[in-house]
């Protein structure tokens, strides 16, 4: 979750960047504007690897248990590996949000 959150302030922090430069001075910068669409699709796809990494490790450790466990035991950590893929999934729409605001003051700017 950490790296996933220090993408999430790295894309605020551009998505400032690039919204003062255009207000301020004028600049409009492309790769910026880009670079908040695409940090938003890597932290995507970096949630659902993580969802992936907690759903293998899961089903590895409940295919070596002897006995069997309560059905709400095994859904209360399916539920938990799910939070990456969910966190990752909302900086993606906050970035798409971003993006999306930057090209209309840009487009309203010109």
């Amino acid at each position: 979750m950490a790296p996933l959150t220090i993408i999430f302030l790295v894309n605020i922090v551009l998505a400032i960047s690039c919204l003062v430069k255009v207000y301020a001075k004028g600049i409009v910068q492309e790769r910026g504007i880009l670079l908040v669409k695409e940090l938003g699709i890597f932290a995507l796809a970096f949630g659902v690897l993580g969802t992936v990494k907690a759903l293998f490790m899961a089903f590895g450790s409940l295919s070596e248990m002897t006995e069997t466990l309560p059905l709400n035991a095994i859904m209360g950590g399916l539920q938990v590996a799910m939070i990456t893929a969910l966190y990752g999934l909302i900086i993606f729409l906050v970035s798409l949000a971003f993006f999306l605001g930057l090209r209309y003051v840009v487009k309203t700017q010109i």
